[in-house]
């Protein structure tokens, strides 16, 4: 079975959540990451407290709201998809803050390492 998109997100969290380059990347941010996968359950990452969590279901007033397939969502995480393509071809949809939508890229990229 392939994993959610969540699932990538809450493994990559546990593995790299204590690194240097992503405690660098989240020193004082204060966000949330809406996720609204089209045909699966919404989640949320959590960045406060110089701490990264996911939480399901959906949260009052995200920063950024990410709609898009589990596929997509999924090939985002992975590294599969490039992030600008998916946007400028309409495979996924941002509303919020595009600033902070920006900085999830890079928070990403340093789970992935």
């Amino acid at each position: 079975m392939i994993m959610a998109s969540e699932d990538i997100l809450r493994e990559m969290i546990q593995k790299h959540g204590n690194d240097e380059a992503v405690k660098k990347e989240i020193a004082g941010m204060n966000k949330s990451f809406q996720f609204k996968p089209g045909d699966g359950e919404p989640y949320c990452i959590s960045i406060k407290d110089n701490g990264v969590s996911v939480v399901k279901g959906e949260v009052p007033d995200a920063t950024v709201t990410i709609s898009a397939t589990e596929e997509t969502l999924t090939g985002l995480f992975n590294g599969g998809i490039d992030p600008v393509m998916a946007y400028m071809t309409g495979k996924i949809k941002i509303s919020g803050d595009m600033m902070s939508a920006m900085k999830i890229t890079g928070l990403v990229k340093n789970f992935r390492k």
